[in-house]
């Protein structure tokens, strides 16, 4: 027998469906305005749509809906399930892109004198009577100065590392703690990257000190506190990571050290450029579907908004820009968390 859906109810699933289309509009232009489609953000849009899908087929059935609302909203729901089909394979393919270099990244390479990303060419000595002779030996060039390197082991140079471990211990046991365990990750990814640069400090310092600020309000403020003290009731203890968990902590740094990059190699920053990338960013921040409780990542986007008018408001340019690439990452992290089931299953049960 179907179920009874009043008009408020069917009103709320509608709005859904146009914020979810506008959402994904966004996300479509300014990837194409930016050159590059962010996986993580593919995976959690493709989580969102499953649930919102899922959500309107079910009203479709309902006993008081007109057929021809219903037939309206079956149409929807199978244009939906066609871009839900869709998302996956846009996401392997960003994938892809961010773990291979392209021809036109090494021509870039060429031209911008970064021989990092080269291929070696054998090198041709022209004679004394006009004959291409290859050298027996051939001269090495010198290794270009890398402006950052990832190291194995992180180095905990602020004590961010120890404090943020011995908090979470000391709250394992009345706390579920994975959460906070995934800003952990976020804190000791960002110190495994070394450089010589002056404002290496800053470029670790800054992400790393609001991972443990967030890390710490889950543990200690409400709501996170409590919400995560009634998890304990609901779920098993998980105290580590998945693979997939690590892998998307570890690519959303890495695009991290990509954006600051000029910086630490000495360039003159741009901070506009990047002040426009990070409030887009924060256009698109990802607050996921209905089920999920968002006063916990109602904390995360004060963060970004935080890091964003930090941005704005600087002086040092160098400051705007780590900031602004900072705003980026903590929206990328946002969206790496809501793309993974095991964090999107802890804020759907959290929520009353």
């Amino acid at each position: 027998m179907s179920e009874s859906i009043n008009l408020e109810e069917l009103v709320d699933r509608l709005l859904l469906i146009a914020t979810l289309n506008s959402t994904l509009v966004h996300f479509l232009l300014s990837s194409q305005i930016e050159g590059s489609v962010d996986p993580d953000r593919v995976d959690s849009l493709t989580q969102g749509l499953m649930r919102t899908r899922k959500w309107m087929e079910e009203a479709t059935l309902a006993s008081d809906v007109p057929a021809s609302t219903a037939n309206i909203m079956s149409l929807i729901v199978k244009r939906l399930s066609q871009i839900e089909s869709l998302l996956p394979k846009l996401s392997e393919r960003a994938k892809k892109a961010e773990a291979a270099g392209t021809p036109a990244q090494e021509i870039l390479s060429i031209l911008e004198g970064d021989t990092t990303n080269v291929r070696p060419v054998q090198s041709v000595v022209e004679s004394t009577t006009g004959e291409a002779v290859v050298p027996l030996v051939e001269t090495a060039p010198p290794p270009p100065v890398e402006p950052y390197k990832k190291v194995d082991v992180e180095d905990d140079e602020f004590g961010l590392i120890g404090q943020t471990e011995r908090m979470i211990q000391q709250y394992s046991n009345r706390c579920h703690i994975l959460l906070p365990l995934f800003w952990l990750e976020v804190v000791r990814e960002l110190h495994k990257y070394t450089s010589n640069s002056p404002f290496v400090g800053d470029v670790i310092e800054i992400p790393a000190r609001i991972g443990v600020r967030i890390a710490k309000g889950l543990l200690t403020e409400a709501p996170g506190a409590r919400l995560l003290q009634d998890l304990v009731k609901k779920r098993p203890a998980e105290s580590s990571l998945d693979p997939n968990e690590s892998e998307r902590i570890e690519r959303a740094v890495a695009k991290y050290f990509t954006g600051v990059e000029g910086i630490l190699k000495g360039d003159s920053p741009n901070p506009n450029d990047k002040l426009g990338e990070a409030q887009t960013a924060l256009d698109g921040f990802d607050w996921g579907g209905p089920e999920l409780e968002k006063r916990i990542i109602k904390r995360i986007n004060q963060q970004v908004q935080e890091s964003l008018q930090n941005a704005e408001s600087g002086t040092d340019p160098q400051r705007q820009v780590i900031h602004a690439e900072v705003t980026k990452l903590l929206c990328k992290l946002q969206a790496a968390i809501l793309a993974e089931p095991r964090f999107r299953e802890i804020l759907a049960q959290m929520k009353p």
